[in-house]
């Protein structure tokens, strides 16, 4: 007996959608049992690297876009679930049919779109467009082909998820602009903005009352020519990220109690340094300003890179009241600087270092750093700190640094190592 055939449609329905709509589709020839089961899910996952030609490794995408159309015109399905579309090659397709799949599913009340769209599409060829949708929640967008910021129209009363990776030179700044008044009540933002080509400066603001997590990513060709300026205007943030390799500007008002920062920018090698001493102050204070807008955040994470492009311009770290967790990523070479974070850390209660071996390009930058132990031991060390972790604990190298925090931490509870390659002996005793 076929026991699976057996099962209630809506269980069947239930297990199909979990496979790619056209895996679900195929199911149709087992029985007549199975015969258009998949027209009822609700759940549309279209993935165009599955319709490979097996003999030329290749996608005919005039027959995806047909069987995406058909799929559509043949679901019965009152409600999508969610909407996955990820297209590879556009053979000469343009972005209004895409458009069309889109304005389809959001007539069906779609709660979830995921959408990739891996392919070169015509200059002048049309955006992304979402229209109004009641039932929206989260809406994930991925392109690396200079696709544009989409276009909202109406409200989003329910989207409270959005991820980005788009253009931002493309887009413009007034798309952007006029991005957060629709979605009022977004709590998490991913924007991976590409800069590439983009020349001159770009301005654009981050806004929400409801924003609780932003991740913001912007990616750069040329920082001599490209120069980015953030506003970040999120009251209830609770998480922020943001990563850059040439430091852009980032304003944060109102300083936010935030309970997570993870923070990667700038960069540390000779031709950024060099590209440092030739623009001047206005650039080497961006990240003591952020700081300073982030002197509320319970837990800081810092790369090893930011830390180190910080301290080769001697900047004074401003003091941190409110941390009471630092992660810091430090190279074995460079675990002094740590000393000099601790100093602006004076309630500090867990310390967590990443080690990372010195990378080949360095050279003689740590040394040029000419940092020196403190002469005194950072109260926080003595008197605050509870709890340190240490990841990839391992080289013969770390034994002073090891040796130091140890000897000092008067007030410590908790000790943990994460060990990465043998540990020598003697090193922990």
């Amino acid at each position: 007996m076929d026991r699976i055939s057996c099962l209630p449609n809506d269980v069947l329905c239930h297990i199909l959608s979990f496979l790619p709509t056209k895996h679900a589709v195929a199911t149709s020839i087992l029985s007549s049992r199975w015969v258009n089961l998949w027209a009822f899910l609700p759940i549309i996952d279209l993935d165009n690297s599955l319709y490979l030609n097996p003999l030329k490794k290749e996608s005919n995408s005039v027959l995806f876009f047909d069987f995406v159309e058909r799929v559509l015109s043949l679901n019965k399905s009152q409600t999508v679930v969610k909407f996955r579309l990820h297209i590879n090659d556009s053979c000469g397709q343009s972005m209004s049919r895409i458009n069309g799949f889109i304005h389809n599913v959001i007539s069906r009340n779609i709660i979830e779109i995921d959408l990739g769209i891996f392919l070169n599409f015509p200059l002048d060829d049309d955006c992304l467009k979402i229209s109004n949708s009641q039932s929206l929640q989260l809406l994930k967008i991925r392109s690396d082909n200079g696709l544009k910021m989409p276009a909202f129209s109406g409200c989003f009363p329910s989207l409270t998820v959005f991820d980005v990776r788009v253009s931002l030179y493309e887009s413009g700044e007034d798309l952007i602009t006029k991005l957060f008044p629709c979605l009022s009540v977004l709590e998490k933002l991913s924007l991976v903005g590409d800069l590439t080509d983009c020349t001159g400066e770009i301005y654009f603001n981050i806004s929400g009352t409801a924003l609780k997590s932003l991740e913001l990513e912007l990616l750069i060709d040329n920082y001599d020519d490209c120069d980015a300026m953030v506003v970040i205007d999120a009251p209830h943030l609770e998480y922020l990220r943001l990563q850059d390799g040439f430091l852009a500007s980032y304003l944060v008002k109102n300083k936010p109690a935030i309970s997570e920062v993870n923070l990667d920018v700038g960069d540390y090698d000779e031709e950024f340094l060099e590209f440092l001493d030739e623009v001047g102050p206005t650039r080497l204070s961006r990240v003591n300003e952020l700081l300073h807008n982030l002197i509320n955040a319970k837990f800081i994470s810092v790369s090893a890179r930011t830390s180190k492009v910080i301290f080769s311009q001697k900047w004074n770290l401003p003091v941190l009241p409110s941390l009471m967790k630092l992660e810091l990523s430090v190279h074995t070479t460079s675990w002094i600087l740590l000393l000099y974070w601790l100093e602006s850390c004076p309630n500090l209660k867990v310390l967590s270092l990443i080690i990372k071996e010195k990378p080949m390009e360095d050279f003689d930058m740590i040394e040029e750093l000419e940092l020196a132990e403190p002469d005194h031991v950072p109260s926080c060390l003595t008197l605050r700190i509870k709890e340190i972790e240490i990841q990839r604990l391992g080289k013969v190298e770390e034994e002073e640094m090891l040796k130091y925090l140890l000897d000092n931490a008067k007030a410590l509870d908790k000790f943990t190592v994460n060990s990465r390659v043998y540990i020598k002996d003697g090193i922990l005793q």
